[in-house]
């Protein structure tokens, strides 16, 4: 009876948890840094570049031109401050998330900023439905802000008077430009047949007699520039329209490095000679080249375009894979405009494409009228910021035994064709708790990508044996299904971890799982033993596998297809969703964190029990849209005790989120789930600590049988039990603010 009596004494300090709300924000930040081969990155943290659309503008009010990247395969606009370079030459960009929620979310296709009104700011053109949309730029005080002007654009076409839409193919880029420099921009596009220039002359200044309207009419006929072209490389020169006759010879492709035949155009105008007659660099969908066509006519409705180079430019000349496009902008801050090129594509078919260096930069090193073109470099901006191709996945955890967390990246892979393979980067922390500095150390970490034929990587941390160190589970496409290995940790809590690749235990594919589906291995239905959960990539559901095994001898059986009440879409456009459980505001519950393939983050509360319907806490709109393609990992990288976000993304690269939410500071410690396990032990205890603070081992008559030690909260100490006598003991944790929390436990022998 006096064992009871002193038991129910401690255990009266524990009082019940009352939950009191609160905000939960995460923001955009570059603090962190990251170094590779001894040189810390200058934007870490932009996400990833692979197929991109260079524009300049004015984003601030410093007076310089800084610089918007569109991403196509992305969809995602980054933005960039032009800064003094540390070297005293040229400019910096300085990555500046802060301007990219000014620009529409529903951006596709080809953005291009272009100044059409004359006062001093660039609008925005953009792909409609196979039309153009514009927004006009009417930024105030420092703040970016766009409004629609037109949508659809309009032009008088050939057949007039009455106005139609203005064509562009969503796949086309077109060139948008003053071309006859009467002080209007007009636009140059391809004709619904994909093989004939339809010249769009602004007419504003011919009717109004001002300057800065949007009043197309297509002039020059169906044979503007007086060329034809059908294939790659494949240009008929001297088309008249009378009679359709050219005298240009029709100069066949290349077969050899043919890829299948599709439309898509990309246009760029630019004076490459500097004869005052306006040239045009062209890129086809199924060219490797840019091919540079030179107008021997006026720069109006009666260009003349006579012959080609297919390569440009001569001494470098760009090439791609598929589809290269130009642009033609001053990126280095010396007042002449340069050339950029990076391929004009929506995603790496056949694995053709380098997306750590797809963004190429020609210093103009004459004038814009007359320039000279010297490659510079091919991963512009790419250089500057952590970006392993395509699909980075990160994950996160103390690799080392030194007490803070270093940082795994699995990506899509590298090479070309059959040689395309996936592997992991590994980065130590050689910072600290609350302030990480990742290095790289490893782009082949455990040599998974010289021993494993697999695509699209993605690493993550579980306790899958629970015996309190992390496991690393391994997900990758292998031909055609998705592979699932399990590497156990085999130092004890605390140590270096220890993963071998011969060892890792290969799980079964669950039957429903796609290779472009996401595995989250997590407890779900809380029994101590670790279940599945599967984001569907095709219909935008999560499947739930329990755990009906034991931890050596894992069975996950289907238990919902619908978890958390997510219903099928076979339209949708969320797909994917990347599954991160965690407890966002330190209100003790966790929480599951949605981050889709289209670019959103959400929180909702865990469902408990698991056949509970999802109730969304936060939809995070402050964000904005973070890339496509997400993959998330949350953890505590400031040392606050509240979880941080790494995004990555198709973009390659990864994005790092600052939980700011409001912290929520419990009346009372009372955990859904036995905090302090095995029971019964005979070696060890393992804490999973609910909050920071000491924690004691106490006989029932409440005398201290090991001294305190300090915990963390959410992260697993383990307590040496192996000399103590057999029977009913005490876990005593108090928290900083003198809360106190108990859980019985029996040690046997």
């Amino acid at each position: 009876m006096k064992y009871f009596y002193a038991f129910c004494l401690l255990i009266g300090s524990l009082v019940s948890y009352a939950q009191s709300g609160g905000t939960i924000k995460f923001e955009y930040d570059q603090t962190p840094t990251v170094s590779l081969n001894g040189v810390a990155l200058a934007n870490p943290w932009v996400g990833g570049l692979n197929a991109l659309q260079y524009s300049t503008i004015r984003l601030n009010t410093d007076e310089r031109d800084d610089l918007v990247v569109f991403d196509r395969t992305t969809h995602k606009v980054s933005t960039f401050l032009a800064t003094d370079d540390p070297s005293g030459n040229g400019v910096r960009w300085q990555y500046a998330p802060q301007y990219e929620t000014a620009f529409p979310a529903d951006l596709y296709g080809w953005l291009l900023l272009v100044d059409y009104d004359g006062d001093g700011r660039k609008d925005l053109f953009t792909s409609g439905n196979s039309n153009v949309r514009v927004l006009h730029n009417e930024s105030q005080n420092g703040q970016l802000f766009f409004k629609v002007a037109i949508d659809p654009l309009m032009t008088v076409g050939l057949n007039g008077p009455r106005p139609i839409q203005l064509y562009v193919n969503t796949i086309d880029l077109p060139a948008i430009t003053d071309y006859d420099d009467d002080g209007d921009i007009d636009i140059i596009t391809f004709d619904a047949d994909g093989n004939v220039l339809a010249y769009q002359k602004n007419m504003s200044v011919e009717q109004t007699g001002q300057k800065g309207g949007l009043l197309f009419k297509r002039t020059g006929d169906v044979c503007w520039g007086h060329f034809h072209k059908e294939f790659c490389n494949d240009f008929t020169f001297g088309i008249q329209c009378e009679d359709g006759s050219g005298s240009g010879g029709r100069k066949l492709a290349n077969p050899a490095n043919a890829r299948p035949m599709h439309t898509g155009n990309a246009l760029t105008v630019v004076d490459t000679d500097g004869d005052g007659h306006k040239d045009l660099l062209f890129g086809f969908v199924s060219c490797e080249n840019i091919a540079r066509l030179r107008n021997a006519g006026p720069n109006s409705d009666k260009a003349n375009y006579v012959s080609y180079d297919s390569l440009y430019p001569r001494t470098d000349p760009i090439l791609f894979p598929a589809f290269p496009a130009t642009y033609w902008e001053d990126v280095d801050g010396d007042g002449q405009k340069d050339l950029l090129a990076s391929p004009n594509v929506t995603a790496n078919d056949g694995y053709v494409f380098d997306f750590r260096q797809s963004s190429w930069f020609y210093k103009n090193m004459g004038t814009t009228q007359k320039p000279l073109l010297q490659l510079v470099q091919k991963d512009f901006l790419q250089r500057d910021m952590l970006d392993l191709g395509e699909r980075s996945a990160p994950a996160l955890a103390d690799l080392d035994g030194d007490g803070d967390l270093d940082l795994l990246v699995g990506y899509a892979g590298t090479g070309t064709g059959r040689q395309y393979r996936a592997g992991i980067w590994q980065f130590d922390n050689q910072g600290t708790r609350q302030k990480p500095a990742f290095v790289l150390v490893s782009t082949d970490y455990l040599g998974i990508s010289q021993s494993l034929t697999l695509t699209n990587i993605a690493p993550s941390f579980a306790d899958v044996d629970a015996n309190g160190s992390l496991d690393l589970v391994l997900t990758g496409v292998s031909t055609s299904t998705t592979d699932i290995r399990v590497f156990l940790n085999s130092s004890p809590v605390g140590a270096p971890a220890h993963y071998s690749l011969s060892q890792a235990i290969l799980w079964p594919t669950p039957d429903l799982m796609a290779p472009q589906d996401l595995l989250t291995v997590t407890d779900v239905n809380q029994d101590q033993l670790p279940d599945l959960l599967i984001s569907r990539y095709q219909l935008g559901t999560i499947l739930y596998y329990q755990n009906v095994g034991t931890l050596a001898r894992p069975d996950f059986q289907l238990w919902n297809q619908s978890f958390g009440g997510l219903e099928a879409d076979y339209f949708t456009t969320v797909r994917t969703r990347s599954l991160v459980v965690t407890d966002v505001n330190h209100d003790q519950r966790n929480e599951l964190i949605l981050a889709a393939d289209d670019g959103t983050v959400k929180v909702y509360e865990f469902p408990l029990p698991p056949y509970q319907s999802l109730t969304l806490l936060d939809s995070l709109p402050a964000l904005g849209y973070t890339g496509a393609g997400l993959i998330a990992t949350a953890a505590d990288l400031d040392g606050d005790e509240l979880p941080d976000l790494l995004l990555g993304s198709t973009g390659g690269g990864l994005r790092y989120l600052r939980n700011t939410s409001q912290k929520q500071r419990p009346v009372g410690l009372n955990p859904d789930t036995p905090w302090v396990y095995p029971s019964p032990a005979d070696d060890y205890l393992l804490i999973r600590s609910v909050a920071t603070g000491q924690v004691e081992l106490l006989s029932l008559l409440g005398q201290v049988i090991q001294p305190a030690r300090t915990v963390q909260a959410h992260e697993i100490t383990s307590l040496d039990v192996k000399t103590i006598p057999a029977g009913l003991y005490l876990v005593r944790l108090t928290t900083v603010d003198q809360k106190q929390l108990i859980q019985k436990v029996i040690i046997s022998r």
